[in-house]
């Protein structure tokens, strides 16, 4: 047993499960497997990220269809777990575009980056959406639950409020001179049509493969929202893959669609 197996059993346990916390928050760890194995990370709420078992299904997506020199964007980061393997997968002669709103976990992905000498990560403090405004963002306890105030669908239980900027990612790719994405992955707690609104020129111009998390308390409410975002997609000319499911012992529903470019029949 590594001396990190060993302090996470010790923080588990239910006599420590506060200094757990505090030692999870505070300690860079090391993600122990997949293809992330080997990254360091800090601020990792979630476990998952530690033992590298995160989403497996997005996890094999980005690793199968992300080469070296390929452009990632990242929409609702988080922490960086993902926006990591897609670094180490476009090398330094690639790039990666996080985009994050929460000041915490944006900090968190400008250090992870730097822990893991990506100097070709970059990260953006803003969220995706139609268009240019100031908007709230509530921030939960759990580290993926911030969301958009119009968009209520995280856990209920907000800790803090903050003022964030929204922008349409077709103007700030322009504004940024940004490089054309190969690979977008959105994951922004109930703004996906918004931000799908706000980049439809950079998809129609450039067709990279898409990757975007649904996910809802309600299951009605869940099939509806993910069905439209689908067939809003399909519309801009992409084929919809469903992924297995990511969490299948929850009490949440949680779907992850995988849209390549229709490139059409083949001819005869």
């Amino acid at each position: 047993m590594t001396y990190q197996h060993l302090l996470l059993r010790l923080c588990a346990l239910p006599g420590l499960r506060r200094a757990g916390r505090f030692c999870l928050g505070r300690l860079t760890w090391t993600v122990e497997q997949g293809p992330g194995a080997g990254l360091k990370i800090h601020f990792p709420q979630n476990r998952d990220y530690i033992a590298g078992s995160s989403e497996p299904p997005v996890q094999r997506e980005i690793a199968q269809r992300l080469a070296p020199g390929d452009v990632f964007y990242d929409v609702g980061a988080n922490m960086g777990f993902f926006a990591l393997i897609a670094g180490r997968l476009v090398g330094p002669q690639g790039h990666v575009c996080a985009f994050e709103p929460h000041p915490g976990n944006a900090r968190a992905v400008r250090e992870n980056a730097r822990l893991n000498s990506m100097s070709h990560l970059r990260v953006f403090e803003i969220a995706a959406g139609s268009e240019a405004r100031q908007e709230e963002l509530r921030m939960t306890d759990w580290d993926g639950g911030a969301a958009l105030s119009r968009y209520p669908v995280g856990p209920s239980s907000s800790v803090t409020r903050t003022e964030v900027q929204v922008v349409a990612l077709d103007d700030f790719i322009a504004d940024q001179g940004l490089p054309a994405p190969t690979f977008v992955k959105i994951d922004v707690e109930g703004a996906e049509l918004e931000v799908i609104e706000g980049m439809r020129r950079t998809i129609e111009r450039c067709k990279p493969v898409l990757l975007y998390e649904m996910d809802d308390a309600n299951e009605t409410e869940f099939k509806r929202r993910w069905g439209e975002l689908d067939a809003a997609i399909t519309a801009l000319g992409y084929e919809i893959h469903r992924l297995e499911t990511a969490y299948p012992h929850i009490d949440w529903h949680v779907g992850h669609s995988l849209a390549l470019p229709d490139t059409g029949p083949v001819a005869a």
